[in-house]
């Protein structure tokens, strides 16, 4: 019987699936039956788990899984439990293998033998509390058959989409340069919505494993975003980085491929088979024999994010939280560029302290509508929305600097006189009243 409560190792800096081989000598069994103990254990810690928490689950598996490393489960909603504060979300334990199952190691049929299993062998369980039943829903969604986000998440990632632990994302091209967070807006966290959305089908697929990896490739290239790009002398001359250029759709694979990889998939090339396999294997074979190539007008990967960008305005209703988004970042970010302008243009030969006061001052003016020193812009050079004319600008600092400076010192210095003389007046009576609290009674 399964007892998560009676661990023989708790929790461990190491990255899941690595430390339990120091404790145990990592159980690989006979490979015709590894998945019928792991369905067994998952199935016992399930119950276990159940008399704690509503809801108890774990990720559809990967495909043709002829072993299991560790089993991975997912809870939320203590059961009585009115209030609940989740401080780390996840525990990794080891359990005895169980008895009943021990011949199922390298054949073992004697009872020695099963002694000797329960002494050695130990199998790796990966809890994780979720904040809520939503929340451990989509962690089912996002971790179902192995590395199938692996593969997703590189075909839609050059069209602006990021499907996250938490929700599909539209991403903002002008932010993500800067900020790849901010530039991320939310489209749904809904897995149907996501996959209606992809072009994907969601019945028969999301029940059960896919019988092979195969099968796996093959309802990835269902999504409606998939191409493969086709091979040309010039692609063989000229390797073209399409994400960074924007040029020419679909996955390319094999050498050419690799080199296009992002840095996490060049990390999953080495960590994950499956995806690997994808990249060298299953794309070049695609290519070669000419299918899912792009059959549209020639566009840019920039037009057809744009056309998706589009598609996800229509159909989740986000057009005007992605502009306003823009809109900030557009309006901060000309600010910095403002701000800067107006100092690039005050020589820097001019004293120091007379250079801060005039560029304060300048920007003042420009940037806060500032019009108690007299000088002004004979012309707007911000519009309604608050964007710049940055040449305009240019123009009033050249031209009016040297007038201000003068102005703009005489006032700081007037400032710093009266602000010392409140300092005076401020110290009378604290001086008044200590005197006369020394003063003989």
């Amino acid at each position: 019987m399964c007892k998560p409560e009676q661990p023989a190792a708790i929790t461990s800096p190491r990255s899941p699936g690595s430390w339990l081989e120091g404790v145990t000598g990592h159980p690989s069994g006979d490979s015709a039956h590894a998945p019928r103990v792991y369905h067994h254990v998952r199935d016992a810690c399930h119950a276990a788990l159940r008399n704690l928490f509503v809801y108890v689950a774990t990720p559809i598996e990967g495909p043709g899984k002829k072993d299991h490393g560790d089993l991975d489960i997912l809870v939320a909603t203590a059961i009585h439990a009115e209030h609940a504060i989740i401080v780390g979300q996840s525990a990794n334990y080891a359990i005895p293998w169980p008895s009943s199952l021990c011949a199922d190691i390298q054949g073992e049929t004697d009872s020695g033998g099963g002694g000797e299993c329960m002494a050695e062998r130990h199998i790796q369980v990966d809890v994780r509390v979720c904040e809520d039943e939503r929340q451990l829903s989509f962690s089912l969604f996002k971790h179902a058959h192995g590395d199938i986000w692996n593969l997703l998440g590189s075909t839609i990632r050059p069209y602006g989409l990021t499907v996250d632990e938490d929700a599909l994302w539209l991403r903002i091209p002008e932010i993500e340069k800067f900020n790849r967070n901010t530039s991320k807006v939310l489209l749904t966290t809904d897995p149907v919505e996501i996959l209606h959305f992809l072009g994907m089908k969601v019945e028969g697929f999301w029940t059960d494993p896919f019988d092979s990896v195969e099968a796996l490739f093959d309802y990835a290239t269902t999504c409606r975003l998939f191409w493969v790009q086709e091979a040309s002398p010039e692609d063989e001359a000229t390797i073209v980085d399409t994400y960074s250029q924007g040029q020419g759709a679909g996955v390319t694979g094999g050498d050419e491929g690799r080199k296009k990889l992002k840095h996490n998939d060049r990390r999953r090339m080495n960590g994950r088979p499956v995806f690997r396999r994808w990249i060298n294997e299953f794309i070049p074979q695609l290519r070669a024999q000419g299918r899912f190539l792009y059959k549209g007008p020639p566009q840019s990967i920039c037009d057809i994010r744009a056309t998706v960008r589009d598609e996800a305005f229509s159909r989740f209703s986000v057009e005007h939280e992605y502009r306003e988004r823009l809109r900030q970042w557009r309006l901060k970010t000309e600010a910095e560029q403002m701000k800067g302008l107006i100092k690039a243009e005050i020589p820097t030969d001019l004293d120091p302290q007379r250079r801060a006061c005039v560029v304060g001052a300048m920007r003042r003016i420009m940037m806060e509508g500032d019009l108690t020193l007299g000088i002004t812009p004979s012309s707007p050079v911000k519009d309604a929305q608050g964007f710049y004319d940055m040449e305009a600008a240019r123009a009033f600092v050249v031209e009016n600097w040297e007038r201000l400076c003068p102005i703009a010192w005489s006032n700081q210095q007037k400032r710093a006189m009266e602000n010392m003389r409140l300092k005076e007046l401020k110290k009378m009576p604290e001086a008044e009243s200590k005197s006369h609290n020394l003063s003989p009674q």
